[in-house]
C-alpha cells in the first residue's frame, strides 16, 4: 500500500498527460483525422479526460475528490472580473513569450506555438472557438484546478497548492519559451478556483486568455509586413495598465465585502508537503520527462 497514494497518482497523472500530448501526432495520424483542429482537440481530450477520471476512480473513501463547480455563485460582477483577468494573463503571457524567445534567440513569430496563420483563423474561426478554445479549456479546468488542486490543497494548503498546480500547468505546454507566461496564467486560475469555490470563473479567464491570445496571433500575423512588431509592445502595455486597474477596482471590492478567503495553511510542515507532492515516483518521472523535452532535447 503506497503511503501517500494521492500524491503519487498526482504525479502519475501528469506523467500520463505528458506521454499523450507527446504522442498526439500519431494519435491522430493512427485515427486518420485530417482536421487538424480536430486532431488537438482529440489529443486534448485523450491527454486531460483520461487523466481526470484516473485520478477519480482511484481515489476513493474519505480523500475522494469532488470538482467544484458550483454555478450557485455566478454573477455578472465576478464575471467581468474574470474576463479582466483573462486579457491581463493574455497579455502577460504574451509578453513573457516574446521576451523568453528574446534571451533564446528565437524568431518572435515563436510566439504562435501551434504555427497557427490568419487565413485559417478567418476561414474557421468558430471552429476554432469551439474546438480550439472552449472545450480545451473546460477539459483542463476540470483536470488542473478541479482535480490537481483538489490534491495539492489537501497535502500543502492553499498557497503552495496554487504555486504546484500552476507549476504543473505551466509545464504540460511542453516548451520552455512558454514557460512563464503559462505559469502566471496557472497562478490566476488556482487562485480564482479557491476565492470562488468553482471552477466556472477559471474556465471563463481561461477561454478569455486564449480567445485574446487568438487574436494576438491573428493581428500579428495580419500585420506583420507592415511593421506591426514594432508597436505590439508598447501597445500591449498600455492596454495591460488599463485592465490591470480595472481588475484592481473589482478586487478591492471582493475585499471589502469579504469575498475573498484566507489562504488555508497545511497540516504539515510546507518543506514536507512539498517534498511528499514532488518526490514521489510518479511526480519524479513527470519531473524528468519535462527536462529531457524542453531542456535536453532528448524526447
Amino acid at each position: 500500500m503506497i503511503k501517500h497514494k494521492s500524491a503519487f497518482l498526482s504525479g502519475l497523472s501528469a506523467y500520463i498527460c505528458f506521454c499523450i500530448l507527446i504522442a498526439s501526432d500519431s494519435v491522430a495520424k493512427m485515427f486518420r483525422n485530417n482536421s487538424f483542429v480536430i486532431d488537438i482537440l482529440f489529443s486534448e481530450i485523450l491527454a486531460f479526460f483520461i487523466p481526470t477520471v484516473f485520478m477519480i476512480l482511484l481515489i476513493r473513501g474519505n480523500n475522494k475528490i469532488k470538482i467544484p463547480a458550483s454555478t450557485s455563485q455566478l454573477k455578472s460582477k465576478n464575471i467581468r472580473f474574470a474576463i479582466y483577468l483573462g486579457v491581463i494573463t493574455c497579455l502577460v503571457s504574451f509578453l513573457l513569450n516574446l521576451l523568453s524567445l528574446n534571451i533564446g534567440n528565437q524568431d518572435v513569430s515563436g510566439v504562435n506555438i501551434l504555427g497557427i496563420g490568419a487565413r485559417d483563423i478567418q476561414k474557421d474561426f468558430i471552429l476554432y472557438l469551439i474546438f480550439l478554445i472552449i472545450i480545451p479549456a473546460f477539459i483542463k479546468e476540470i483536470y488542473f484546478r478541479g482535480v490537481l488542486f483538489t490534491v495539492f490543497s489537501r497535502y500543502a494548503g492553499t498557497k503552495i497548492a496554487i504555486i504546484l498546480s500552476a507549476l504543473v500547468f505551466a509545464m504540460l505546454y511542453l516548451s520552455f519559451y512558454t514557460f512563464a507566461g503559462a505559469f502566471v496564467l496557472g497562478l490566476v486560475l488556482a487562485w480564482l478556483t479557491y476565492i470562488f469555490k468553482s471552477i466556472w470563473y477559471s474556465v471563463i479567464t481561461h477561454i478569455v486568455n486564449d480567445l485574446c491570445y487568438l487574436f494576438m496571433i491573428w493581428l500579428t500575423d495580419t500585420y506583420s509586413a507592415f511593421g506591426i512588431w514594432k508597436y505590439i509592445i508598447p501597445v500591449s502595455l498600455f492596454i495591460l495598465l488599463i485592465f490591470i486597474y480595472m481588475a484592481l477596482v473589482s478586487t478591492e471590492k471582493l475585499l471589502l465585502s469579504g469575498r475573498v478567503p484566507r489562504f488555508k495553511p497545511s497540516n504539515r510542515p510546507p518543506k514536507q508537503a512539498v517534498c511528499i507532492l514532488t518526490l514521489n515516483l510518479g511526480a519524479i518521472v513527470f519531473i524528468i520527462s519535462f527536462l529531457a523535452k524542453t531542456v535536453f532535447k532528448v524526447i
